[in-house]
């Protein structure tokens, strides 16, 4: 397909060259509408990358617990080429979940909820809205929000950086409307007792049916995510938390590697997302950073 006119049919052959960086033949095509040139791969992930040699491990790492400055050391670069790696790999899973949701089949059981983390400092809490799969427990949509500081935070955080405006209602809208794309009609959602959740389930999933849990004391496995009770009736969604906050060096508890900017941090939710679900398939193949 032409990347300017997106034309798919008259596209001829137009030579090949060789990539510098590790002398791979690449086909070359041109579009006989707009006379552009292009290659195959103008579409890849490593498109004018001349360090793509360590893509794919360093989507596994960042994926693994690690930080964006030890992974820089690890594969012996900048931090400013990880930082470029997240950006990258960040836009390219947002595109693979948004394809998987529309090309999977219709989902009858969803568990959502919210997880807290922060920008920079506590003082300025961010709320992450997450649904995932109850059978298989892969993750369907996600999405971020500034919220206000709460507790003996919250003056100091007026003080400091103002009052925040609230986008915790706009982040768990954007998530139901991803949702939608994947859910069947009359599925079972379900989530904790949180006032404001019955009323956003009626309004985008009129026909679902809506069951809440009691929320329980968080156990010291599961770094607070898992409930320190006998049955847990949104364990899967739990779980999933979890793991975001062990795999995720920037959700971890009491870490330094904390994300500086809203944007970059919800790039990194989507890539850890998209790994969580490739690696829900590793029998199939080893989870790899590709574009659908």
């Amino acid at each position: 397909m032409c990347p300017i006119c997106k034309n798919q049919e008259n596209i001829i052959k137009r030579g090949f060259y060789r990539r510098p960086s590790d002398q791979k033949k690449v086909q070359r095509y041109q579009c006989r509408v707009c006379k552009i040139s292009f290659s195959e791969q103008t579409y890849a992930v490593d498109y004018r990358q001349q360090k793509r040699w360590f893509n794919q491990s360093c989507f596994i790492t960042l994926c693994s617990g690690v930080s964006q400055r030890r992974a820089a050391y690890i594969f012996s670069v900048v931090p400013r080429t990880i930082a470029r790696r997240v950006k990258k790999f960040g836009e390219v899973c947002e595109k693979n979940l948004t394809k998987y949701r529309e090309q999977r089949a219709k989902v009858n059981a969803v568990e959502f909820d919210e997880l807290e983390s922060f920008i920079h400092t506590k003082l300025k809490p961010v709320t992450i809205p997450i649904a995932v799969e109850k059978k298989t427990r892969k993750v369907l949509a996600i999405s971020i929000g500034n919220i206000g500081a709460k507790g003996h935070l919250k003056q100091i955080s007026i003080q400091k950086y103002g009052r925040r405006p609230s986008e915790r209602l706009s982040a768990l809208k954007s998530m139901a409307k991803d949702l939608k794309a994947c859910i069947a009609p009359k599925a079972r959602i379900g989530s904790d007792k949180c006032p404001l959740y019955p009323k956003l389930v009626r309004d985008c999933f009129p026909e679902a049916h809506h069951f809440t849990c009691k929320g329980s004391r968080g156990a010291v496995v599961g770094l607070g995510e898992l409930k320190k009770t006998v049955f847990d009736p949104i364990f899967t969604l739990n779980h999933t938390y979890a793991m975001f906050r062990d795999n995720l060096k920037t959700l971890s508890r009491q870490t330094w590697a904390t994300a500086k900017r809203k944007d970059r941090l919800l790039h990194l939710l989507h890539i850890y997302a998209w790994f969580h679900n490739l690696w829900l398939d590793r029998k199939r193949a080893k989870p790899k950073i590709t574009v659908l």
